[in-house]
Formats: structure tokens, C-alpha cells, sequence
């Protein structure tokens, strides 16, 4: 939308999501949002443990615990692929850091790029049960262990349109913080990059939002480094907390407090009533966003046409027209 330019997010991907034929049996796991959709904004590094070092078609592997450590060993033959894709994942997942990626999407189930609930055997066969015999793929347990605040899900969670949401809004705020520490930025660019995440942040964590402000108010030119490597650390925690219903609220009451006075009374009924069905998850988010953009472009209130809460991502992916975005209490 006008005012709002996204950068490029970078993401790490698991290679079959986008199409590849590097799966175990040579086919693929394309998902249409990810290779299609989302790939108008976003620049995809493509990774496949397996493939890499095993070759495709290659046969099935499973994790299998054998004297308290996680092997992977083929299904067919009890090779053991361990040592192979352990060396794999190192040298990708420095190649990753170093290329500052945003967020990672994942192949559900995969023994290799899971990101949960992911079966761990006896070198016999059989599954260790539900008490210790759940983990994550090697690759994405590396990928975590290394970039701790990285937001990452797979194609399977992103059907859930909470999840789904949550994730693009870290990823595509994560980008924007990257590209602006990437300018050199400046004390003022710092208090503008804060002003204007700021209803962001506060519908993210509020505890945390509260610590940042004064870290930008006590910036100078003298103690900027410090102050934004202090920043990105509460940065990280704030995306990382997933949404609710009850703080989108807090928020949206925020935005009207600004446009309140200009509006006639059947307006506020309006704005009322709208945001109740909202919060009864009647109606998406984007119909009470869309009432309150348009009175803050009516009412030239400036300080909120480049607020970040408005779009913190492209419309186009119609993120918030799904009522399931959003959660009351969610878990």
C-alpha cells in the first residue's frame, strides 16, 4: 500500500516446498502460498539435507536413538547417514547466518527438517513412544540451536491461519529490521523505526515494548551500537510472541483514542460495533483496520498513516481475512 515499502525477506526453505524433485521417491511437496504467492516478496535460500547427502531417490530414513544419542539410519539398509548430514547442516547453516536470513520454512515430518513432533525409533523399528520418542529433524534442531530467535515454520503449520500470521509478521518485521541496521542508521533513524513499530510492538508483548522505548529515548551517538544490539535482543522476544485477540483490541482502541473527537455519533457506533464482532471473531481484522485507515487518512492524522500496525505486511496475502488469524486465548 502508499507509504509503505517492503524489503525482500530472506528465507531459508526446504527445497521440495518450492517444487524440487529431491524428495526420497523424486517427487515434490510444492505448496502454492510458499512457491507461488509468497515468492513475489520474498528471496528463498533452498536447502535439503537428504538430498545432499544421499542422493535422490534415495531410500526412507528415520531418527533412531542408539546409546542416548539421535542417529539417522536408512530404513531399508541400517546405514547410518549421521556424520554426512551433521557436516551437511554445519556448513549450510553458516552459510545461512552469514547470509542474515529472516525466517525458515520447513518440511513437516521429515526426519531431517521437521520442526516437531517427529518419531524417533530403537535401531530395531520400533518407536520409542510418546514419552521420549518425539524430536525434531536434525537440520532444524541445528538451525534452532544456532539461531535461537529465528522464527520457522513448516508448510503443514501454515495451514493454521494463526500460525500463518504470526509468521509472516515476525519474518517480514525481522527484514526491516535487518535492512535498517544494514544503513548505518543514525540516533533519529533509530527513534523513527521505533515510532513508527510502535502499536506493533504494543499488540506483540507490551511488557517487552515498555523496555524498549526507554533504550531509544537514552540513545546517543556515543552508545548506539550497544543500544541497538540491546534492541534487537527485545525486538526478537516481542515478535516471537504469538497474538491475541485481547491485545489487538488494546491496540486498535489506541488507533480510535486519535480519530474519536472528529467522529459523529452513528461512526462510533460503528467503530463499536465493528469491533465487537471482531473480538467475537465474527469478522476479520482487516474490515475494523480498514474503518479506522480510512478515518485516519479523512483526518490527516499524520503520527498513524506510517504506523506499521496498518500493514506489517502485503495486503495481498489477505493475512488478515481470515477470522482464524486471531485467538483469544491462545496456547
Amino acid at each position: 500500500m502508499p507509504g509503505f515499502d517492503y524489503p525482500r525477506v530472506k528465507l531459508a526453505v526446504s527445497n521440495c516446498l518450492l517444487g524440487s524433485l529431491c524428495r526420497y521417491n523424486g517427487g515434490h511437496a510444492q505448496d502454492s502460498f510458499i512457491s507461488e504467492q509468497l515468492a513475489q516478496y520474498v528471496d528463498y535460500i533452498p536447502f535439503c539435507p537428504e538430498d545432499a547427502v544421499m542422493g535422490t531417490p534415495r531410500e526412507s530414513v528415520r531418527l533412531c536413538r542408539i546409546e542416548g544419542r539421535i542417529h539417522v539410519l536408512g530404513g531399508r539398509s541400517q546405514t547410518d547417514y549421521t556424520a554426512g548430514l551433521q557436516a551437511y547442516n554445519q556448513q549450510k547453516i553458516v552459510q545461512l547466518q552469514a547470509m542474515q536470513i529472516d525466517g525458515a520454512l520447513v518440511k513437516a515430518k521429515s526426519p531431517s527438517c521437521g520442526l516437531d513432533r517427529i518419531k524417533i525409533y530403537r535401531p530395531t523399528g520400533e518407536w520409542l513412544g510418546s514419552d521420549n520418542g518425539i524430536g525434531q529433524g536434525l537440520f532444524t534442531q541445528a538451525l534452532q540451536q544456532a539461531m535461537p530467535w529465528l522464527a520457522i515454520e513448516d508448510e503443514g503449520r501454515m495451514q493454521d491461519a494463526w500460525l500463518k500470521e504470526n509468521f509472516m509478521l515476525q519474518v517480514f518485521a525481522q527484514a526491516r529490521w535487518r535492512s535498517f541496521v544494514g544503513a548505518a542508521p543514525s540516533v533519529a533513524d533509530f527513534q523513527a523505526f521505533h515510532r513508527r513499530h510502535k502499536f506493533l510492538l504494543l499488540s506483540k508483548n507490551e511488557a517487552v515494548y515498555r523496555q524498549m522505548g526507554p533504550l531509544v529515548a537514552q540513545a546517543t551517538a556515543a552508545n548506539l551500537a550497544p543500544s541497538l544490539a540491546d534492541y534487537e535482543l527485545l525486538l526478537h522476544q516481542a515478535l516471537a510472541t504469538k497474538s491475541r485477540i485481547g491485545a489487538m483490541i488494546n491496540v486498535v482502541e489506541h488507533l480510535y483514542g486519535y480519530v474519536k473527537a472528529s467522529l459523529s455519533p452513528a461512526q462510533k457506533a460503528l467503530y463499536q460495533e465493528t469491533r465487537e464482532e471482531f473480538r467475537q471473531g465474527v469478522i476479520p481484522l482487516i474490515a475494523l483496520m480498514k474503518l479506522l485507515q480510512q478515518w485516519i487518512a479523512e483526518f490527516e492524522v499524520d503520527y498513524l498513516a506510517d504506523q506499521w500496525i496498518l500493514a506489517p505486511y502485503p495486503s495481498v496475502l489477505a493475512l488478515r481475512s481470515d477470522c482464524a488469524a486471531f485467538k483469544v486465548n491462545p496456547h
